[in-house]
């Protein structure tokens, strides 16, 4: 007998890994745990090529955190490598393995997962959270074993086929067929872009009633105190050149000089020189940062369909967020970001920029965490 209060959630990376396609899985096991579900967690073990999450969270202690086998041959070649000519060749060696392969090293792993290493056969749901989209073969792997629920929900990030940061050299039409063979499986797919689920209606029109759009949920409110001293512009992610363009906000804040400072912390293809008044880092963890920004900053993508995590992340805070809209989509994204009446926007123009941080810098407007986007109102909807 299915247990009514049981729940799966799938998710083939490490729970204490720091992105934000974790933090979306993890604001949706808080929100369960919340409407008293028992939580089952299928995750990996951090590995050393992983940045980690330092922070705990207290509502993991009430969720039992099964672990995948790990492919032990990939970890062990990549931590291997932490300097120098092995670091160079780990890089080169990555790509060459993502340029002739569908998915990361996790797809070994969720091809050879044993239904044995669960507590349970019987859920009332599975929630298989990607990316990586190898977290799609795992739940399908293991209700080809015997897994059942009374709900299968897919809950992705970004798409298979329209994935902009695909590199593979496999034609699109491998992945649509691909694609498609997950989604039939699912009682409910759920996108984090509104405008990702009108293309994927169209591109599987078999499937659209199973379709729905929910944003992001944020996993914890963040309240700061008011800062003295100069304004401080944050921005923190990624900025691969290829999928975001970081360079006007760079260029707006490096006219604006004393005036503001603005801090960059991500991993990125650029090498952006550091100024008087603009400080660069790699990834890690930003809390340090966070609690001494006066501006929460958020870059569209330059193409495609999908919406930054961090965009629903910051609805979190009681700073203001500015989001600078870029991309093909860029005109109906405009609306629906500012349907929310939490945020600032202008376009990814040196000018626009500078316009929108000046009148930011001299506003009295005071802001709150938005409610709708809590964990316990998104959870809601995808369990309905």
């Amino acid at each position: 007998m299915i247990n009514n209060k049981r729940v799966l959630l799938i998710k083939l990376s490490p729970v204490k890994g720091l992105d934000s396609s974790m933090l979306r899985a993890l604001a949706v096991v808080k929100g369960l745990i919340e409407k008293g579900f028992k939580v089952d967690m299928l995750t990996l073990q951090t590995s050393a090529t992983h940045v980690v999450n330092e922070k705990e969270y207290d509502f993991l202690k009430d969720v039992n955190i099964i672990y995948a086998n790990p492919n032990k041959a990939y970890n062990s070649i990549v931590s291997g490598a932490k300097t120098g000519l092995k670091q160079n060749a780990v890089k080169v060696l990555r790509k060459i393995y993502h340029t002739f392969s569908l998915y990361n090293y996790t797809g070994a792993i969720a091809k050879n997962i044993k239904i044995d290493i669960l507590p349970s056969k019987e859920y009332e749901y599975v929630v298989a959270v990607s990316d990586p989209k190898t977290t799609h073969i795992a739940a399908k792997r293991l209700i080809e074993q015997g897994l059942t629920c009374n709900k299968l929900i897919e809950y992705w990030g970004d798409p298979l086929y329209g994935d902009i940061t695909n590199k593979s050299i496999y034609p699109r039409f491998v992945y649509k067929i691909i694609e498609k063979n997950f989604l039939k499986i699912a009682d409910k797919i759920v996108y984090t872009s509104p405008f990702t689920l009108e293309q994927e209606q169209r591109l599987y029109p078999k499937y659209r009633d199973k379709m729905i759009f929910t944003p992001t949920a944020y996993l914890e409110e963040k309240i700061y105190p008011e800062n003295e001293g100069v304004f401080t512009v944050g921005y923190y992610g990624a900025y691969p050149s290829n999928v975001r363009n970081i360079i006007p906000l760079y260029d707006a804040c490096a006219q604006m000089g004393n005036t503001v400072a603005l801090n960059i912390v991500g991993n990125s293809d650029l090498t952006l020189e550091e100024t008087e008044n603009i400080k660069v880092y790699p990834r890690g963890d930003i809390s340090s940062f966070e609690a001494k920004t006066d501006l929460f900053v958020c870059v569209l993508n330059k193409s495609g369909t999908q919406i930054p995590g961090k965009l629903y992340h910051y609805a979190a805070y009681n700073k203001p967020v500015l989001v600078i809209e870029d991309g093909d989509f860029a005109e109906q994204m405009h609306g629906f970001i500012e349907s929310f009446n939490r945020y600032y926007t202008c376009r990814n123009r040196k000018e626009d920029i500078i316009e929108a941080i000046t009148r930011i810098m001299t506003s009295n407007e005071k802001w709150t965490p938005y409610k709708e986007m809590s964990a316990d109102c998104v959870v809601e909807k995808i369990l309905e």
